[in-house]
């Protein structure tokens, strides 16, 4: 389902770019204002004609402004991380504004059903922030179960919001002098047993950042 997985892809990335701290008592809390902006996002149902399967992928090279999550990562880039079998493609979504941030989101759609999302990409950049320990170690506070470190840049866990339960890959870095984030999810159910694919995701993300 597209909408709890963005949901939680917005407030879980709000809390560390923002400086402010979340629970994983009962997934990511988030103030009002996130709460209000995410409710605007599209349902779970696409109704457009179903995406070309042709892939037409050109990867980014650490751009001087954000303005899509796309061109991050491939659909096979992000099947190889997570051992994912579905043919999918991507969907680059309208960016979503809270607190003076915007985020970018790309939807990795199985093109059995044109409909139903395997993961989501996000990424933000956030001037205002410079210190990407502190911003990883926010982001973790999300984590259902103890985070996974990959880098001193990256790790990855599961997180659970209601009932649904996934994947999360988050990866912080400085680059064109601010702090930037991208993170994955993929699942339900969760999968927390391929590090090195996590991790070969987490340097090409950095890279590409």
């Amino acid at each position: 389902m597209f909408l709890p997985r963005r949901l939680i892809a917005v407030a879980f990335v709000a809390a560390a770019a923002a400086g402010c701290s979340a629970t994983a008592a009962n997934g990511p809390v988030v103030a009002p204002s996130t709460v209000s902006a995410a409710a605007t996002t599209k349902a779970n149902t696409k109704t457009s004609a179903p995406p070309s399967t042709v892939s037409t992928f050109v990867p980014a090279a650490s751009p001087a402004k954000l303005s899509a999550a796309c061109p991050f990562m491939d659909t096979a880039e992000y099947k190889r991380a997570f051992l994912d079998n579905h043919e999918l493609v991507t969907s680059e979504e309208p960016p979503d504004e809270d607190g003076g941030l915007t985020f970018y989101s790309c939807d990795y759609i199985m093109t059995s059903s044109h409909q139903t999302s395997s993961g989501t990409l996000t990424v933000l950049a956030s001037p205002g922030e410079t210190s990407v320990k502190t911003s990883l170690k926010q982001s973790a506070e999300a984590c259902s179960d103890k985070p996974k470190y990959l880098s001193d840049n990256a790790f990855y866990c599961s997180v659970t919001q209601g009932y649904v339960t996934n994947t999360f890959l988050v990866v912080t870095t400085i680059s064109r002098g601010q702090l930037r984030v991208a993170m994955v999810t993929a699942g339900p159910p969760p999968d927390l047993a391929h590090p090195d694919g996590y991790a070969t995701l987490a340097k090409i993300l950095a890279d590409r950042l």
